[in-house]
C-alpha cells in the first residue's frame, strides 16, 4: 500500500460510497487510490489523467482487472456503458477543472454522482460556483488533512464534448517570424505569450544544426520558433502534460514544421544527447515556488549534452539558478536581463 497523498486520503476515508459503482477518476495523484478503490469494493475504475509523472507512478502498482488507466488529452469511454460516478481532483487552474468535467460528464449515467476533493487553498471550496451548471448544489461529505470532499448529482445537461470548443488559436511575432499557435486549457501561454519567453525568442544565440530540445514545451513556441528559423534541425519537444503534448503537436502542424513531441517525466524519459536544450523551465508544485523540479533539471542537463553543449533559459529575476548552474557545467552566464526576466546560458 502506497502513502496516499491528503486529498487522497479523504477518498480513503470514505471507500464505503464507492463500493459496487463504475467510477471515473479524473485528474488522479501519485499514489495508488485507483488501486485501492478496486481493492475496497468499485466495480470497476478507469483513471484519465493528464501528468505523466503521476501516470508513471500509477502504472507501477499492480493492475487489477478492473482498473483501466488513461493518460491522453481527450477521455475515451471504452464502452457505451455510463458511468455512475465520477471524482475529480480539483486543479489549481479552473478552466481546465471545467474541461475534465466536460470530458467525463457526457459519459454519466442519469443522476450520476460527482465527487469533487482538493486542497482547501486550492479552489476546491469555490467548487460549486464552477458546476453550478451541471449538477445539484454540492454538499461536503467530509473534511481532513486541509482538504475537503464534495458530492452532488449530475443533472444530464452536459453536451458532448467538442475538444475545437477549447482550442485558442493566436499569432505571435519574434524577429521577422509569424508563429501561429493552438493550445488548450492550462497550458502555458494559453491564449497569449508570455513574457518571459518573448525575451527568451529574442535572445536565443546561436543554435547548432544539430539535435535541439525544448524542455517543458507547453504549447510549442519556443521548439516552433526554432524550427522555422532553421527549418532542417533535429527538433523534440517534452512536457510532462498531456494536453502541452498535444498542443505542441497542433503548433507544430499549424506552422508546418517538423519535430518529434512526447511525454516525458523531467529529463528521464530522454535517450542520447543534444547540442542545445531550450527552455522556459517550471517552478511551481500546486500553488508554491518550488525549486526541486528546476533543481533536477539543470543538474540532469549536462548529462542529455553533447560536448561544448549549451543549456539556454529564461527566468524571473528573483529564482537563484546561477547556484545550480555553477555546480554542475562549466561555466555559465547571464546573458541579458530586463525588470523582471533574465536569460541564463550554461555550457558543458
Amino acid at each position: 500500500m502506497s502513502t496516499l497523498a491528503n486529498p487522497s486520503q479523504v477518498i480513503a476515508r470514505n471507500f464505503e460510497l464507492f463500493e459496487h459503482q463504475r467510477v471515473i477518476v479524473a485528474g488522479f495523484l501519485d499514489d495508488n487510490l485507483p488501486q485501492q478503490l478496486c481493492e475496497h469494493g468499485a466495480r470497476e475504475v478507469l483513471a484519465w489523467g493528464l501528468d505523466f509523472h503521476n501516470h508513471k507512478v500509477v502504472s507501477r502498482f499492480s493492475q487489477p482487472d478492473n482498473l483501466t488507466l488513461q493518460f491522453a488529452p481527450y477521455f475515451t469511454n471504452p464502452s457505451e456503458e455510463k458511468w455512475q460516478q465520477v471524482i475529480l481532483y480539483w486543479p489549481k487552474a479552473k478552466e481546465r477543472a471545467i474541461y475534465f468535467l466536460a470530458n467525463v460528464l457526457p459519459h454519466l449515467s442519469d443522476n450520476a454522482e460527482i465527487y469533487l476533493v482538493g486542497d482547501n487553498k486550492g479552489g476546491v471550496k469555490s467548487a460549486a460556483k464552477q458546476v453550478k451548471d451541471y449538477c445539484d448544489k454540492p454538499v461536503k461529505v467530509d473534511s481532513a488533512r486541509h482538504c475537503a470532499l464534495f458530492r452532488a448529482n449530475y443533472n444530464n445537461t452536459a453536451p458532448d464534448f467538442t475538444k475545437e470548443d477549447w482550442i485558442k488559436r493566436y499569432q505571435v511575432s519574434a524577429e521577422d517570424e509569424t508563429i501561429n499557435i493552438v493550445s488548450l486549457p492550462g497550458v502555458f501561454s494559453h491564449g497569449e505569450l508570455d513574457l518571459g519567453t518573448q525575451l527568451l525568442l529574442q535572445n536565443l544565440g546561436h543554435i547548432k544544426m544539430k539535435r535541439t530540445l525544448d524542455f517543458g514545451c507547453g504549447c510549442g513556441i519556443i521548439g516552433t520558433f526554432i524550427g522555422l528559423k532553421r527549418p532542417q534541425i533535429p527538433l523534440e519537444l517534452i512536457d510532462i502534460d498531456a494536453l502541452a503534448i498535444e498542443s505542441a503537436t497542433m503548433t507544430l502542424a499549424a506552422n508546418n514544421v517538423e519535430g518529434k513531441v512526447y511525454p516525458s517525466d523531467g529529463l528521464a524519459d530522454l535517450h542520447g544527447k543534444f547540442a542545445t536544450i531550450v527552455s522556459n523551465p517550471p517552478f511551481h508544485t500546486g500553488l508554491k515556488t518550488d525549486y526541486k523540479v528546476p533543481e533536477q533539471f539543470i543538474s540532469g542537463a549536462p548529462n542529455h549534452l553533447m560536448d561544448g553543449g549549451q543549456l539556454r533559459i529564461v527566468a524571473n529575476n528573483f529564482l537563484k539558478y546561477e547556484p545550480f548552474m555553477a555546480t554542475h557545467f562549466a561555466k555559465h552566464e547571464q546573458v541579458i536581463s530586463d525588470n523582471k526576466f533574465k536569460i541564463l546560458s550554461a555550457k558543458t
